[in-house]
């Protein structure tokens, strides 16, 4: 039916006087919009990357689609979360990132909010109980004595060495503080530079017995390395307007003031978003994480643990472990039937392009000996004199700085805080997807390292019983005594009718004449009995001359026999390891490959205690990275192990660079220079032996 212009003109006068009404409804409508999805960033410091983890996982529980963490210094999380572009963390510490916060006003844009941990975290100045005790070091102030803090002078200009904080950390301003408010200007200095390595140099120098001065802080691995109480003591640090702390566990003295107030870790989020979200509000008011939880997983990670799904399947074991209360907390935020579905994981993303740095690159590594390891502060190592060589070439400007974990690594260069990076890095499908890998310079695998065969005074006797009574050596001697009868025969019958030397009788004759083809065939030739017949002495003289090739040929085959059996081991291969007492590094590529094919290994925390199994002899071979068992062995290991078979479980090694970097071409074209004049392989052969 057709409408009128009338009728089309009262739709129309309809439509506006409803329009008021109906408009707020249509506005009130839900929106597409990214509530659901959420901003989270992670410290610098990847000893909290568990903590994050674990709010992660709890986050996606509630229903939220959670972006991979992005890595942010202090500084620039409160900007971005205060300017609404990050919506929370969970490596606030307080009250160190309290002048942070209040800096441009960011205090009414992000609220702190629950107690992850509470009055736990401590930082402070760790001195060796060896120094502590002779020199009666209690407080940082005596360093002012010149002869004290020479004893901790590592460079030699008279001052003592303060292993501290990295540049961009907020502890490396409060150091120098303390040292100025201390005096301690012209005694003191703090050594700046890649924390991790230089902490674990100045710990293994400490272990050896020399004199250790650091800062450090809790959570963190370093108190999983040395001991307060035990190893070393924390110092007394007498500055005003820091609180005393009780009874703590290797204080110099009690009280003792720290020169830090203990911290609170908590989360810290955007108000605005917290104001939209009360249910995470309850989850970020209510999750507490224990201290030494996290201390366990950080000494796991110093251990080698570090890669991100390493890294989340603690934080995921934790969730398992403390399911009970967390169950609560989420019910409590509004979720129903928590933990009903499999907690997913999470890939990195690609949230911030490269940044320009000129001129210079920036090159991130781990320690992983023998290619890469840091000593007296400078890096060595077959992946780091590669790397070198081919920079060098290329005339680059670079620096190099260590994390603790390959997942750092990775991240520092998928988000351009680095350019570059080497270590171990193994080139895989999932890390092809989110970075670029040079040609691969090191090809290796898995391989099977056993103990040498060594002779001592007490097992020689037994190894010789062993030899003498060998089959080898009994067939030996039966046929050496065959051949001697024979030619005591033949000169017997050539000289018995016309020589008195060989009496005529059987028994007799024979008798001499095996004595005459002994002493002959030895060439020891005593004289007492020599032919005179024609057929006698042309034999003699042939019996002579074979004696010669007969004693050697008889010595070569004793020495060859003894030789096969003192280093001949019958673990040559994978097929030679069932029934045996194999041993790996627990969580290892090689403890997952000897599982898969059957073969149960005993496992161990380090690959220096799986060593000390195998020269303690509890242990019949260890399997594990080709490169770290060949250095042994051509090292500290050196006539103590042998590594035997080829490699299996094969992987390469590349250079690891961001997705579409300039640097990519020009490496591999400086690696196959590398290669073609010849320094490649002799690097290898100084790291790696021939």
């Amino acid at each position: 039916m057709m409408l009128t212009m009338k009728s089309l003109l009262k739709i129309l006068v309809i439509l506006i006087i409803i329009t008021p009404y109906i408009s707020p409804l249509v506005t009130a409508r839900p929106q597409p919009v990214e509530d659901d999805t959420l901003r989270v960033a992670r410290a610098t410091w990847d000893t909290g990357w568990f903590q994050t983890e674990v709010f992660r996982l709890l986050a996606e529980e509630m229903g939220y689609t959670v972006n991979p963490a992005v890595t942010m210094t202090a500084d620039e999380f409160y900007e971005a979360a205060a300017n609404g572009k990050m919506d929370f963390w969970v490596n606030g510490w307080f009250p160190l990132h309290k002048e942070v916060i209040e800096t441009n006003s960011r205090n009414d844009r992000v609220e702190p909010i629950g107690y992850e941990v509470q009055r736990g975290a401590l930082q402070g100045y760790l001195v060796d109980m060896n120094s502590a005790e002779r020199y009666g070091i209690e407080s940082l102030e005596q360093l002012k004595n010149p002869e004290i803090a020479r004893i901790f002078d590592q460079n030699g200009n008279g001052k003592a060495d303060l292993i501290g904080c990295n540049r961009d950390w907020s502890c490396y301003s409060r150091i120098n503080d303390h040292i100025r408010q201390l005096g301690l200007e012209e005694t003191l200095e703090q050594i700046s530079g890649d924390y991790n390595p230089m902490v674990r140099e100045a710990i293994e120098k400490q272990k050896n017995g020399e004199a250790m001065l650091i800062y450090t802080w809790t959570p963190n691995w370093t108190l999983g390395e040395v001991i307060p109480g035990v190893d070393v003591l924390w110092l007394h640090v007498p500055v005003d307007g820091q609180q005393s702390i009780q009874e703590l566990e290797g204080a110099s003295r009690n009280p003792i003031n720290m020169g830090y107030d203990l911290n609170d870790i908590r989360v810290v989020a955007n108000r605005q978003f917290l104001k939209n979200h009360s249910g995470l509000r309850t989850l970020f008011e209510n999750v507490k994480i224990p201290l030494d939880d996290i201390q366990k997983q950080n000494a796991e990670m110093a251990e080698g643990a570090g890669s991100l799904e390493e890294i989340r399947s603690a934080a995921k074991r934790w969730i398992d472990d403390n399911r009970y209360q967390l169950t609560q907390i989420l019910t409590e935020a509004g979720v129903q039937n928590p933990f009903e579905d499999t907690i997913s994981g999470g890939m990195y993303p690609d949230l911030l392009g490269d940044r320009n740095r000129g001129q210079q690159i920036r090159v991130v590594t781990q320690q992983v000996k023998p290619l890469v390891q840091y000593q007296n502060r400078n890096y060595s190592g077959f992946s780091i004199e590669i790397f070198k060589s081919i920079a060098d070439d290329m005339g680059l400007d670079y620096s190099i700085y260590s994390v603790n974990s390959i997942a750092k690594m990775l991240d520092d260069v998928k988000r351009g805080e680095a350019d570059i990076a080497t270590a171990a890095i193994g080139i895989t499908s999932d890390r092809e997807e989110i970075l670029e890998f040079t040609h691969p310079y090191y090809e290796t695998g898995l391989q099977i390292m056993i103990p040498k065969q060594e002779s001592s005074i007490n097992t020689i006797p037994l190894a010789l019983f062993s030899i003498i009574f060998s089959r080898e050596l009994m067939l030996i001697f039966i046929f050496f005594f065959s051949v001697l009868v024979l030619s005591a025969h033949i000169i017997w019958v050539s000289e018995r009718k016309t020589n008195e030397d060989f009496p005529d009788s059987y028994w007799h004759g024979i008798g001499v004449a095996i004595w005459w083809a002994a002493v002959t065939v030895t060439t020891v030739g005593y004289g007492d009995k020599t032919p005179k017949g024609m057929p006698g002495r042309i034999f003699g003289l042939i019996w002579i001359f074979a004696g010669y090739f007969a004693f050697s040929y008889f010595t070569a085959t004793i020495t060859s026999t003894v030789t096969l059996q003192e280093f001949e081991s019958n673990i040559q291969n994978m097929d030679d390891l069932y029934g045996k007492n194999v041993a790996t590094v627990s969580n290892s590529a090689a403890e997952y490959y000897l599982t898969d094919n059957g073969i149960q290994p005993e496992t161990f925390n380090t690959i220096e205690q799986t060593i000390d199994e195998l020269l303690t002899g509890d242990t019949d071979a260890i399997v594990y990275d080709a490169p770290v068992l060949q250095h042994y062995a051509s090292e500290e290991g050196y006539g103590k192990v042998s590594v035997t078979g080829s490699l299996f479980q094969r992987q390469s090694y590349g250079f690891a660079l961001p997705k579409g970097s300039l640097l990519r071409k020009e490496f591999n074209l400086g690696y196959l220079r590398l290669v073609e004049n010849g320094e490649y392989k002799q690097k290898r052969q100084e790291w790696f032996g021939k």
